[in-house]
Formats: C-alpha cells, structure tokens, sequence
C-alpha cells in the first residue's frame, strides 16, 4: 500500500511541476498539455489497475484512426468510478436516446485550479435534481469515450468518468468549447432516463 500510495504522489507532483511556475519563467495555460493530460490520465489509470478508491476501466468501442495511431499496440480504455447506483434494469445501446445531468470539465490549470468547465446541464455548478433539466443526448453522437461509458450505466446510475483525448476530441480539440487538443475529459453524469431507439418516441422531460 505504501508503494502505491507513494506511486500516485509521484504523478501527481509529476503533474503540478508541469504546470507550475518557476520565478524565471511563467507558465502558459497550456504549456506541455499532451504530457500533463498524459500524466493526469496515468494516475487514474493506475488506480484502476490497482484497484483503489472505485475506479475501474471500461475498453472503448467504435475507436478512430486517431485513437488507433495514438495508442497502437494496447486496448483503448476510458476510466469510471461509481458514485451513486440506480434502479434501472437495463442500460442505453448504441442507437437509443438518453437524457442525463451532466459537467464536463478540463484537468486543472493555472487559471481553474479545479478544471475549466466547458459544459454542464446544471443550471449552476452543483446539481438540483428537484430543478435542474437533464439534457437530452442521442448515444452515437458523443465522442467514443463518453459513449462506451454511459452505455454501461442504467437509469439512476451517477458516475465520474475519465477520457483520454484519442477518445474524445483528440490532438485538434474543440475550438467552440475551448477544448485544446490532447484534453482529456473529466465528467461527472448522472443518468436520469433512457429512450429505446424507435420505442420510444416521445422524450419530453417531465
């Protein structure tokens, strides 16, 4: 345990020396990102493998030219950790519809020490499931990671999910979401309500 311990402290000083600043030097926003992202991504890949404080790890589907450049030789994975179990029975496919609460956010930086939120459904940055309206999301039209991750899920189920960039929005980023490139994804997604593909038709929230 103490090796582990001692392992984790090692990644994550890793990370804060690569973001950090010297009195000589400032360092950019982001500055040495794919390594940082790396590093962030390598500690909770770690805890998965180690099986510390609930994480697991999911292999990825559908993966992109870019996901198979970028990691050849191993299996893709996307990280989860369980925070709250659902009712639910069944989980979302492929081509269904789903609504879920959801915030999106960036490993942390010089200016959001906590990670940039670059997209939540929240109406401020902690759910109220009493007023806050999931947002409804068609499975196939997220990026690979989140859907291989929500399609474990059932209706009730909240999760954390880590997603290296080949799984997300890759080496070019999301301009319009002021996601650079190489970002890993953090999410925090609870899912409220799933829509079988052609069953169910009728997906207004109430």
């Amino acid at each position: 345990m103490m090796k582990k311990s001692l392992y984790i402290l090692s990644l994550f000083a890793a990370i804060l020396s690569l973001s950090s600043c010297s009195e000589s030097e400032e360092v950019g926003e982001f500055d040495n990102w794919k390594e940082r992202n790396q590093l962030y991504v390598d500690s909770i890949a770690h805890l998965a493998d180690s099986g510390i404080d609930g994480w697991t790890k999911i292999v990825s589907f559908n993966l992109s030219e870019e996901a198979e450049k970028a990691n050849p030789n191993n299996n893709h994975f996307v990280y989860v950790k369980k925070t709250e179990s659902g009712a639910g029975e069944t989980c979302p496919q492929y081509n269904d519809s789903i609504r879920v609460h959801y915030m999106g956010r960036l490993i942390p930086s010089n200016t959001y020490p906590q990670g940039y939120v670059f997209g939540k459904s929240y109406s401020t940055y902690t759910l109220n499931e009493a007023t806050d309206v999931p947002t409804l999301l068609a499975v196939n039209q997220n990026v690979d990671g989140f859907a291989t991750a929500v399609m474990r899920m059932v209706e009730g189920d909240a999760c954390k999910i880590v997603i290296p960039y080949y799984l997300g929005y890759g080496e070019k980023g999301n301009s319009s979401g002021g996601i650079p490139g190489y970002s890993a994804l953090i999410f925090d997604v609870k899912l409220a309500r799933i829509y079988k593909y052609k069953i169910d038709t009728d997906t207004t929230w109430h």
